[in-house]
């Protein structure tokens, strides 16, 4: 855990309970739903990745899926949800701010998804529920979580020949700090639901052309540009 920003419970309390929600009650689900995720391969076959982001303008949400096919990373869908957000932003409590808005641009897909890939953390979290694992617990469906900077957690020293490292917390690895690209900054990976460490960061390595992973870099090119527009609106 890197930040002392993880412990203000009494101002926390105050902030949620413009939703409806204490702190105790957010860790209590929290905990629920780490228990449920699955950390092994549940699928025979990696077809089609959905890669989902989140941008903000003011109030508004802009959730983003790009549905992309694994072998010659093609897309195939794109699909953009705008929803209002109220949960406010919390240290360790962002899956509850952005799951309603991946959950909902996910539903909206045409095409068949095998496996989603959410630019958050999943196990990679101090509660070990970021909103990679949220998400994929909720949604029942195979999820990695890709983050491009390190939340929590130790990273271990790498082996020369290896692309990866471990990322530990109390005594587990819960992620890997991935070099995707020669000479970049580490993305870090992490499981989000039904799906294996080493499966999640080979997916990961075989989906890079940059440093962030196909799927998540053209659901994020998308967001940007949809606030892009958004704001434009609001201007003119």
């Amino acid at each position: 855990m890197r930040s002392s920003k993880l412990k203000k419970g009494n101002s926390w309390n105050k902030v949620l309970g413009k939703v409806g929600l204490t702190l105790k009650e957010a860790r209590e689900l929290q905990r629920k739903l780490a228990s449920q995720v699955i950390e092994k391969d549940q699928f025979e076959k990696i077809e089609n990745i959905c890669g989902l982001d989140v941008s903000y303008y003011k109030d508004t949400g802009i959730a983003c899926g790009v549905v992309l096919n694994c072998e010659d990373m093609r897309v195939l869908e794109e699909r953009v949800a705008y929803k209002e957000v109220s949960f406010p932003y919390i240290p360790t409590l962002l899956s509850f701010r952005e799951t309603p808005l991946i959950l909902e641009v996910a539903k909206s897909l045409k095409s068949k998804v095998d496996l989603f890939m959410v630019d958050s953390n999943g196990r990679l979290h101090p509660y070990l529920l970021g909103a990679a694992s949220h998400f994929g617990v909720l949604m029942d469906k195979s999820t990695i979580g890709v983050a491009k900077t390190l939340l929590c957690g130790e990273v271990q020293p790498k082996k020369t020949e290896e692309r990866y490292s471990y990322v530990m917390l109390n005594g587990k690895a819960v992620g890997a700090a991935v070099t995707t690209r020669l000479g970049a900054k580490p993305v870090y990976v992490s499981v989000g639901h039904k799906i294996s460490l080493k499966t999640a960061i080979e997916t990961v390595l075989e989906t890079s052309k940059l440093r962030i992973p196909e799927p998540i870099r053209r659901a994020d090119h998308l967001s940007k540009m949809c606030k892009k527009d958004l704001r434009n609106k609001h201007i003119n």
